[in-house]
């Protein structure tokens, strides 16, 4: 018995499944779309406060406990493994979730401080930064159009810019 290898089709086929798996490796590696960008949002008392990245991690660190006017500083975060969270980590403080974690649970151990309020989506965020007086959060950037509603005046986004390089 005689078996006829087909190389034109099988060298095509091969050719097919390296296009496709570049096209996955592309997809993947490319910078995520704009619906995933992270705003921090902080409660109606901030609206008129600053934030540059080193403040922003300084809070988010719970090393700094009081905002300049005296009012207690309250961090709320989505769980570890959201990747809205690890987003905001990495893009917004140059940190990773872990990092963090293991900073906040030091704190807690030694009782030296208290980890952030854990949420469980971000409607629950909005809201309890809404209702909470010094109140720091992060969400998902809300698309704009020129048919959307204005966001409610009862809550303040706070958005950063780069750092300067010098």
């Amino acid at each position: 018995m005689k078996f006829t290898v087909h190389t034109t089709s099988m060298l095509q086929r091969l050719r097919y499944l390296a296009v496709a798996l570049l096209l996955l490796v592309s997809s993947a590696a490319s910078p995520q779309n704009n619906s995933f960008a992270v705003d921090v949002i902080v409660s109606p008392s901030l609206a008129e406060i600053t934030l540059d990245r080193s403040l922003l991690r300084a809070v988010f660190t719970m090393r700094v406990r009081e905002w300049p006017d005296g009012t207690p500083v309250r961090v709320f975060v989505l769980p570890d493994d959201n990747p809205l969270s690890d987003r905001f980590y990495r893009e917004r403080l140059g940190m990773y979730s872990y990092v963090l974690r293991r900073a906040w649970d030091r704190m807690v151990f030694t009782g030296t401080g208290f980890a952030p309020t854990v949420v469980r989506s971000e409607s629950e965020m909005i809201e309890l930064v809404r209702s909470t007086p010094g109140a720091i959060g992060f969400v998902r950037k809300r698309e704009t159009s020129s048919r959307a509603r204005p966001m409610p005046p009862r809550w303040q986004i706070v958005l950063l810019a780069a750092p300067a390089h010098e």
